[in-house]
Formats: C-alpha cells, structure tokens, sequence
C-alpha cells in the first residue's frame, strides 16, 4: 500500500500533510527501540505529524527533533502490554522484543490499542493487530496504511473498534 493510495482512501489527511519532508532521526528511533520500522509508516511519518482519525484513533508518530518522546511512548505501550500479558489478559501476546511479540503503533479514545505483530524477518510483512478495549483481539493481514485504508473504505473485517468508525466523511486533526 502506497502513501498515495492512503490518501485516496482517507482525502482529510491531506489538509495536515507538512509542506516540507519532515527530518526525523529514524537512526535513533531503530537504536532506542532495536527494530526498523516498516516503510509505509515511515513514509507516512515523513509526510505528517501525530494524528487522529474522527477525535477518535490516534496514531504514534515521531516528530522531528522529538523522537525520544515516539521512543517513550513505544515503550510505555510495551510495559502496559507486558502488564496485561502478566496478568493473563493479553490473549498470549508478548510484547517486542519475545518471538511473535507486538509494537503498539496507535490507540482510540476509548482504551484500545493498535499494534504491528512483528514476525517475520522483515517489518514489510507486519501484519496489524488490534487489542480492544472490549477483550476483542483481531488481525489485519496487512500494512498500517492498506489498514487504515481499509477502515476509511468501510472494508476492513470487524476488529472490536466501533461499527461507526469512521465516520462517512472522517474527520482527521493533528495533534
């Protein structure tokens, strides 16, 4: 899935895409987490800031000069992974860096959590996976952008988020 294709999917997002291609440090960002990220986040990062879809799902992306934070809160989402896997209520999912492990890309305003599933080799066969806040634990086969591209196109499978998200006409805000 292209960056292009996204856009054509989800034609808000165009209205907070930077003028200028935005410089992060993704040297840094592979050396504090230990994984390369898959290139159609990366050139969904290049291209636009953190954002959300409908006041509703927020992705995590670095910003300039500010990767620590990204890196932060990577590794928050991986500590309150391995708090719900010690618990018994991850469904038997490790957090990266344990073989099948996950890495939180983005969460909703109502408690659930987006992931990639880290397996295999190479990050361009990641797959998503989507922990809701209701104990559903469903699987994209497919990129962060063909998902989100999917959601926008109202043909991704049901994955526990809300039957209405997103909306007809989605609304997409940076911040």
């Amino acid at each position: 899935m292209s960056l292009r294709e996204l856009e054509e999917a989800l034609p808000a997002l165009l209205g907070i895409r930077s003028a200028e291609h935005r410089l992060i440090d993704w040297e840094f960002v592979r050396r504090e987490t230990g994984v390369v990220l898959p290139s159609d986040f990366v050139a969904l990062a290049e291209a636009y800031p953190p954002f959300t879809v409908d006041d509703f799902l927020g992705l995590h992306i670095p910003s300039a000069g500010e990767e620590q934070y990204f890196v932060r809160g990577v590794q928050e989402g991986l500590r309150n992974l391995s708090e719900l896997r010690d618990a018994g209520m991850s469904h038997g999912h490790p957090p990266y860096p344990e073989p099948g492990r996950l890495l939180p890309w983005g969460d909703s305003a109502e408690g659930d959590t987006s992931y990639w599933r880290t397996t295999g080799a190479e990050a361009e066969s990641w797959t998503v996976l989507i922990a809701s806040h209701n104990d559903d634990w469903c699987e994209y086969d497919g990129s962060l952008t063909s998902y989100l591209a999917a959601k926008a196109r109202g043909t991704a499978p049901p994955d526990g988020l809300p039957p209405d998200f997103p909306s007809r006409m989605p609304v997409v805000e940076a911040g």
